[in-house]
């Protein structure tokens, strides 16, 4: 079996090793009737080329729908019905650390999923499995836009169940793990990063993080893409996609 070169690995890692192979060696036979410094230039045109198109417009559309999607909806919807949160959902009136912890695990994982959805269908398209997941779980969120007690509790319940069967069965297993690490990236660079800005700047969190918001998501996003990116290479480039 050829080895494989460095240069080849990393357009391999933009696109599959075949067309990867195939486009260096026609790079290759370009460069003998013109000379290296074309060979390596032409090369990273093609890596910048390949990198927009399959991860970099996926990033920045992903981004901007984040951004323009979960803000103003989401504010939009707490200016006009936010009375409606005193009503008693499934988990009751009183149940408050329960109903405290389901509705910031949906939201938060709402706003994830408002990222990760159209990364993934640009990055990968429609009939890959972690796609389809990504898809399924986003409906579920759309419940918590309502600001339904009773629809937002069982949204998180939904959920849980969905996360917990995916990882049962075996097909599904390896997107939701790419899907859970991509999302506990984004939390973990966003965490650590608001941290580290509220030690420097000695300011409460909810002060630095309203200020340094759009830096923090581009932080934190870009590391989940680059994860989600590298695990889905390595998990689930060999699975059979979805007809």
């Amino acid at each position: 079996m050829p080895k494989t070169t460095p240069a080849e690995w990393l357009l391999a890692r933009l696109t599959t090793p075949d067309r990867a192979a195939a486009i260096l060696g026609d790079l290759e036979e370009l460069a003998a009737t013109r000379s290296r410094l074309w060979l390596w230039t032409a090369y990273a045109r093609t890596l910048i080329s390949l990198g927009w198109r399959t991860g970099g417009s996926a990033f920045i559309l992903a981004l901007v729908c984040k951004r323009l999607l979960f803000g103003p909806v989401l504010g939009l919807l707490m200016n006009h019905r936010v009375s409606h949160l005193q009503e008693a959902g499934l988990f009751g009136a009183y149940d408050l650390p329960l109903r405290f912890l389901s509705w910031n695990v949906i939201f938060a994982t709402a706003q994830f999923l408002i990222f990760a959805l159209p990364f993934v269908v640009v990055r990968f398209g429609w009939r890959e499995r972690l796609t389809q997941l990504v898809s399924v779980l986003s409906l579920i969120t759309v419940a918590a836009y309502t600001l339904r007690p009773w629809f937002m509790d069982l949204s998180g319940i939904l959920m849980v169940f969905a996360v917990v069967t995916a990882l049962l069965l075996p097909l599904w297993r390896r997107p939701m793990i790419v899907l859970a690490a991509t999302c506990l990236t984004a939390i973990a660079v966003a965490s650590a990063w608001l941290g580290a800005l509220v030690i420097v700047l000695h300011r409460n969190f909810v002060a630095v993080a309203n200020s340094r918001r759009p830096i923090c998501d581009v932080t934190a996003f870009a590391m989940a893409a680059a994860v989600c990116v590298l695990l889905h290479h390595r998990l689930l480039r060999q699975l059979p996609v979805i007809a």
